[in-house]
């Protein structure tokens, strides 16, 4: 009898120093546990863990989080969603939304865990009472996709279907066009992407473009503040709808180049022949007073140098 309740003081020693760590419970934060997200050994995917927490207000509450996020206890098989060699700095709320910061490690991280660690940050801290939106910035810097386009502030709806799957990603080959030093003809640039499967192939490429070229010599034809509000294909048509960023003037450069640098692009996919440009939702824009917007426009090789 003595040996079994040493045993079960020892295991009862184990669960509180690993800061009360319960597998099967449900997480109730009303009444102060609260999952925990890790990750697995295979790195694949998200496990939970429930804590108990002895914070008194919220903003000891998102610290022993992140604390507990960090450090799993020797006796859980899982890993943390954040690296040792990524470095956390410190945390701002603003309203509703936590706003991470983190060193440029985080940011550098593969696509695959990057995704794997927002989601494990954005699943733990928006149990907390009035956070709805997690924001990370690396570096200084808000976190960026591939496109260079930023991202987030997350909700736990953005991982809400099977976080299993994040780490499902392609790589694939684009060819754009960007503007000549000129701005008066369309030069040509392959990149090849790493992107989530569940990406249209149309918003890639329209994200690239927005992110801007990588080769010297070539110009931007998009305002890097603009935004893609919708994109859709439809019997081959491809329906983009952009913010009224869109209409922001690229210097020394010919407007045409911009319709047809996203045309020419977005003609390379098979799935597109045509495309037609609304801005916030119209077509009745005359793009910088020169091009009429109320068209579909087709693939243009004039302005390609042969």
């Amino acid at each position: 009898m003595k040996r079994i309740t040493s045993a079960l003081l020892a295991l009862l020693a184990v669960l509180l120093l690993a800061g009360c760590v319960q597998r099967e419970a449900e997480a109730d934060p009303g009444s102060g546990s609260y999952y925990v997200y890790y990750l697995d050994k295979n790195v694949t995917e998200l496990e939970h863990v429930l804590y108990s927490v002895s914070a008194e207000n919220k903003e000891e509450l998102i610290s022993e989080l992140l604390e507990n996020l960090m450090q799993v206890p020797s006796n859980i098989d899982m890993i943390p969603a954040i690296g040792d060699d990524v470095r956390y700095e410190s945390f701002s709320l603003d309203g509703s939304v936590l706003y991470l910061y983190f060193d440029e490690r985080y940011g550098e991280m593969k696509p695959e865990r990057k995704t794997l660690c927002n989601a494990a940050l954005t699943e733990t801290l928006t149990q907390v009472a009035g956070v709805d939106h997690v924001g990370i910035y690396t570096g200084g810097q808000p976190l960026s996709g591939q496109s260079g386009a930023p991202l987030g502030p997350f909700t736990e709806n953005d991982f809400v279907n099977s976080i299993s799957d994040v780490n499902r990603y392609e790589s694939a080959e684009l060819t754009l066009y960007f503007a000549d030093a000129a701005g008066r003809t369309l030069v040509e640039e392959t990149r090849t992407v790493t992107y989530r499967v569940d990406t249209p192939p149309e918003q890639l490429v329209v994200e690239q473009l927005i992110a801007g070229p990588q080769q010297s010599g070539s110009l931007a034809v998009l305002s890097s503040d603009t935004r893609l509000l919708s994109v859709s294909v439809n019997e081959n048509v491809c329906y983009l709808n952009f913010s009224k960023e869109f209409l922001t003037p690229v210097p020394n450069e010919n407007p045409y180049l911009t319709i047809y640098a996203l045309v020419n692009s977005l003609s390379e996919l098979t799935t597109v022949q045509r495309v037609q440009i609304a801005v916030e939702g119209s077509q009745a824009v005359l793009f910088r007073d020169i091009v009429s917007l109320d068209t579909l426009f087709e693939r243009n090789l004039d302005y390609i140098p042969q």
